[in-house]
């Protein structure tokens, strides 16, 4: 009996110390391609000590810890405490990325920093390969300006990507508890009800390449809108239309038709010096005494209308503001 318990006991730890033979073999040939992509994409030399492998018998982990570095071809640089990439051993083409205390500084201009808490991420595939998933969240995210001390935060940002097919992404964007800079100087927040903020639509790929591709690059130049809801303090806005709109020409095919729910009471309290929002504040108040002119402190549902014509923002088929276009 104790002979067969000994062979048993000696065949697990040879099939153990083969399977992590395998397992470091996999893990190492991992971290060098990942220091293999800084050094030819980032022009960044990761050290051996800065890079350590993980997870042993179920997942293939590397950590590094304390980067900083500029990004190669863009002016940015990059920044984070500790990243962890991680491959379930049963899930291989998978990817899960953990980050903390990541951060996006401009190394040109205009100035500018974007910076979360914690990052998680979850990649499967590649885009438009078929079976493309991402998923992001993250926590305590805010971004600003140092031009003019402009400022957006926000306490969770969820954002997905997925294959509808091989020439579209759907996408869902969702901010909770948003604020900036902006926002408090015309409302006061209410920790009771925090902002939101959803965007869902699809990402057209009008990038003709070999079909017989592993995948295709995306080249950006249309955005359907098919949802957006904005609930913001005195603000809440809902539109269901799908409109396509035009990221080159600023144009969109089609209005963007939604429910505006205020009232004149609480249109008479946001105050702002801004000449741009004055206007549609005034314009929205409009609307709301021709919609109910005998009771105006009463919430109503007032249809508006959002167009784009070539960099041209239209309220209701009115011009309110001409945004800048790209050369």
């Amino acid at each position: 009996m104790k002979k067969k318990i000994y062979t048993f006991t000696l065949i697990l730890f040879v099939v153990l110390l083969s399977l992590y033979f395998v397992w470091t073999l996999a893990a190492n040939i991992q971290k060098e391609a990942l220091q293999k992509n800084l050094r030819d994409e980032w022009a960044f030399n990761l050290s051996n000590e800065s890079i350590t492998a993980y997870g042993f018998p179920f997942k293939f982990g590397v950590k590094v810890s304390n980067f900083q570095s500029p990004l190669k071809h863009i002016p940015v640089s990059l920044q984070f405490l500790k990243l962890d990439i991680v491959r379930l051993i049963y899930n291989f083409s998978d990817v899960i990325i953990f980050v903390e205390k990541p951060m996006i500084t401009s190394t040109g201009y205009p100035k500018f920093n974007s910076s979360a808490n914690k990052l998680e991420v979850s990649i499967s595939n590649r885009p438009f390969s078929g079976r493309f998933k991402l998923i992001s969240e993250q926590e305590d995210w805010q971004i600003s300006e140092d031009r003019k001390l402009r400022r957006v935060e926000a306490k969770k940002v969820i954002f997905a990507l997925k294959d509808m097919d091989k020439m579209k992404l759907a996408f869902y964007l969702q901010a909770n508890d948003l604020s900036s800079s902006f926002l408090n100087k015309i409302q006061e927040r209410d920790p009771e009800k925090p902002n939101e903020l959803i965007l869902k639509g699809t990402i057209s790929n009008s990038f003709i390449g070999n079909s017989n591709a592993p995948y295709r690059p995306i080249k950006l130049e249309s955005i359907m809108l098919e949802q957006i809801d904005i609930d913001i303090g005195l603000l809440k806005l809902g539109c269901n239309d799908a409109v396509a709109i035009n990221l080159i020409n600023l144009t969109s095919e089609g209005d963007i038709n939604c429910l505006l729910r205020l009232n004149s009471k609480d249109i008479s309290k946001m105050e702002t010096d801004n000449e741009i929002l004055k206007r549609i504040i005034d314009f929205i108040n409009l609307l709301l005494i021709i919609k109910n002119p005998t009771n105006t402190a009463e919430t109503q549902a007032v249809p508006v209308s959002f167009s784009l014509d070539k960099g041209l923002f239209y309220i209701n088929a009115i011009p309110i503001y001409q945004l800048q276009k790209k050369d």
